[in-house]
């Protein structure tokens, strides 16, 4: 199997930081939550995610993600994991400006702003 793009990044994590991470952005311990082995690719399966930890420093990123997010993932059948920091970003600006005008974020309207593209990886 060929391997590119982000399953070629080894994850630079020790157990601590883990730990760190799962206290401080509060991840359920139902979950689960492991560190890949140093060969192992960064892919989710059905009953595992990828979460990349500086998502959640650099963009903002906070679970319970919130009906707008869920709303719109499922518009476009997408995982969280396939959506790039930047597009997260994105979303996020879209939500807190409809809230800064009193409105409420909806998917029609993000649709009328945004096209969601495939880089094909």
């Amino acid at each position: 199997m060929s391997r590119t793009g982000r399953s070629l990044i080894p994850s630079v994590l020790t157990k601590e930081d883990l730990e760190s991470f799962v206290t401080t952005y509060r991840i359920p311990k139902r979950f689960y939550p492991s560190l890949p082995g140093l060969d192992d690719p960064a892919v989710y399966t059905p009953e595992r995610i990828v979460l990349y930890t500086l998502a959640f420093s650099f963009f903002g990123v906070r679970y319970p993600l919130s009906p707008f997010k869920m709303e719109l993932l499922k518009h476009f059948g997408i995982h969280f994991s396939q959506l790039h920091s930047l597009a997260f970003m994105r979303v996020v600006h879209f939500e807190l400006s409809c809230v800064a005008v009193s409105s409420k974020p909806s998917v029609p309207l993000f649709c009328m702003f945004y096209k969601l593209l495939s880089d094909g990886d």
